[in-house]
């Protein structure tokens, strides 16, 4: 984002009722096709590497050295380790891939609505993608045409904001899992009981699963459903 996006970027998350025109988040986040193609070539670590690092290095951790002091045999030191490690492995698997799935579902959706269908007043059925007007409905989301006459389709600076966000906010985690990974301490560590591990990483994934509120949505109200209203009063009642 080149530096007079930026600041607009910074007015737009100040100010969220601005109208823009529907492509200009493009312009907010250009990369996104970018981004989607690096993401799908994302993959978590393999368990076969994972495994051969913790069988030549476990002996050497500071776990190894606390259980050997509370007496364990070492076969079940080697169990319970092993036992803590794929733990651990199955849960940042399962929040990565979940991070993945998520920011190429965000680059989706900004290229979807940078390109939604122009047709007027609505986009026939045909032209829509089914899996992105979810993520519309869901986050209370609407393109649609404000003016009377044909103009630009238009989206609020709050749509904008929220969505840009949480694809960085995603973004950052995955990058700190990364980096987590990157080294083998991580294997042997054991900060959690298994039940705390497991109800982490549900947490973990219901926040990745979670969107920030539109403006409407926390005054109980929808944005998408009043604009529907409108068009219904504009074009008849069967119009969307």
């Amino acid at each position: 984002m080149v530096s007079s996006m930026r600041e607009r970027y910074k007015e737009l998350k100040e100010y969220r009722n601005i109208l823009l025109n529907y492509d200009e988040i493009l312009l907010f986040y250009p990369d996104y096709f970018k981004t989607k193609v690096e993401l799908e070539k994302e993959s978590f670590i393999s368990k076969e590497l994972v495994d051969d690092a913790f069988e030549k290095n476990y002996r050497d951790s500071a776990l190894y050295d606390k259980l050997v002091q509370l007496a364990m045999a070492n076969d079940e030191i080697h169990d319970f380790m092993k036992h803590n490690k794929n733990l651990k492995y199955a849960s940042l698997k399962r929040v990565f891939e979940k991070l993945v799935q998520s920011s190429i579902d965000l680059c989706e959706l900004i290229d979807y609505i940078g390109h939604y269908p122009e047709t007027y007043p609505v986009p026939e059925e045909d032209e829509k993608n089914p899996k992105m007007e979810e993520l519309l409905e869901k986050y209370d989301i609407i393109v649609r045409y404000y003016l009377g006459d044909i103009g630009d389709m238009q989206i609020t600076s709050d749509d904008v904001v929220r969505i840009i966000d949480k694809l960085n906010e995603n973004l950052e985690e995955i990058n700190a899992i990364k980096e987590k990974i990157a080294t083998n301490d991580w294997l042997f560590t054991r900060q959690l009981s298994d039940e705390e591990r497991e109800k982490d990483t549900i947490e973990w994934i219901n926040n990745i699963d979670s969107f920030p509120l539109s403006v409407y949505q926390k005054q109980n109200r929808s944005s998408r459903e009043e604009g529907k209203q409108y068009l219904r009063l504009q074009h008849g009642k069967n119009i969307i």
